[in-house]
């Protein structure tokens, strides 16, 4: 969980992204982008789909609601913010040099996030906005996914749970940041163990986000992921394959056919396959799969040893014990290089040589 003075930072940096002067827009953007996005081509496409539609509700607002806006799009750009640096700690002294930065070239502002007093070096006042004023829904949100990110599933659904009414109130029942909650409640109860409850709440979810954001909305696609998930972890495998299938075909379109978030997708339609019934077609999905990922992520990637393991696993459910113990025995030591030989995975993939060696008939080497 991030501390006090990460979280400063990033609700500074969040106002200061809605406050950037129209003239300052571009170059700062680029900064945005590079800087959250880390390198990532899809990531930065993204970013820049986010950055267009704040710029077009700070364009479009006006009057009594605009200080409103620019209070929940600050809140949502702080949890980005905080998501980054929770994820990359090293980044935290390249925000703080940026916002430091543009703070410099404005002197004479003292930037404020949601009625906080917050300075580069990330000192914060206490709040004095109330419980129901949007930053203040957006640091409960934020807090709430790093209890969840800290093992707390049941933590952070009952903080969003919490959440939600508060934010339907204040925000509206279709409001992005509302919806966001609501698919949040939903990730973090079915990661609390109630599969059902969120592939419910998902299903509830998805037109509302679909009429409101646009079926391509990266939101969107996620909420679909989660339901097709939940679904499967459910018992509903069948189901779960069917709807990756369709997500599939929406992600290639939208981020192309080797981005991370498409591969997320064949890599899940896959697995949904085989736990569906259907192992011929698990082990070829996976094994048209491993090339692409691979390539686009390294030999050593965990997402490309975790192909190789589901290739191997499916290899041998389709009939090939003999292909699935040698794939394991490949794949062993790899494991231990990267993993340790006392990891977890490296303890599955142990078990499961054994256990095709034993299935392809040389039952004194599992013995050794």
């Amino acid at each position: 969980m991030l501390g006090e003075s990460p979280l400063a930072l990033a609700a500074l940096a969040g106002r200061i992204m809605v406050d950037t002067a129209t003239d300052e827009r571009e170059t700062a953007e680029r900064r945005y982008v590079q800087l959250l996005s880390r390198g990532d081509a899809t990531q930065a496409h993204r970013i820049e789909q986010w950055l267009a539609e704040t710029r077009e509700q700070l364009d479009r607002g006006s009057g009594a609601d605009m200080e409103l806006i620019r209070a929940a799009l600050a809140g949502r750009w702080a949890g980005r913010w905080a998501d980054l640096l929770e994820e990359n700690p090293d980044a935290e002294a390249d925000l703080r040099d940026l916002v430091q930065e543009i703070q410099a070239a404005r002197p004479a502002e003292r930037l404020s996030v949601s009625n906080h007093a917050v300075t580069a070096n990330g000192d914060m006042s206490s709040y004095a906005a109330g419980p129901e004023h949007p930053g203040a829904l957006a640091t409960r949100s934020e807090l709430a996914y790093s209890a969840g990110q800290a093992g707390d599933a049941a933590g952070a659904r009952d903080q969003f749970a919490a959440l939600l009414p508060i934010a339907e109130r204040v925000l509206g029942p279709e409001h992005p940041d509302t919806l966001a909650a609501r698919a949040s409640l939903g990730y973090w109860t079915g990661r609390a163990g109630d599969a059902a409850g969120a592939r419910k709440q998902f299903a509830a979810l998805l037109p509302i986000a679909e009429r409101v954001l646009g079926p391509e909305h990266p939101d969107t696609l996620i909420n679909r992921h989660n339901l097709a998930n939940f679904a499967g972890y459910a018992g509903d495998a069948a189901d779960a394959r069917d709807q990756f299938a369709a997500l599939l075909r929406l992600r290639e379109r939208v981020f192309g056919a080797d981005s991370p978030d498409t591969l997320t997708a064949r890599f899940n339609l896959a697995y949904w396959t085989g736990r569906a019934g259907d192992a011929v077609g698990a082990r070829d999905r996976f094994a048209a799969l491993l090339p692409s990922r691979e390539r686009i992520s390294g030999r050593d990637h965990p997402d490309a040893l975790a192909a190789r393991q589901e290739l191997a696993y499916w290899t041998g459910c389709a009939g090939d014990a003999p292909a699935a113990r040698d794939q394991f025995a490949a794949l062993l030591p790899t494991c231990e290089r990267i993993l340790g030989p006392e990891h977890a995975e490296t303890l599955a993939i142990w078990y499961q040589l054994a256990h095709w060696t034993a299935m392809a008939g040389d039952e004194a080497a599992t013995q050794d």
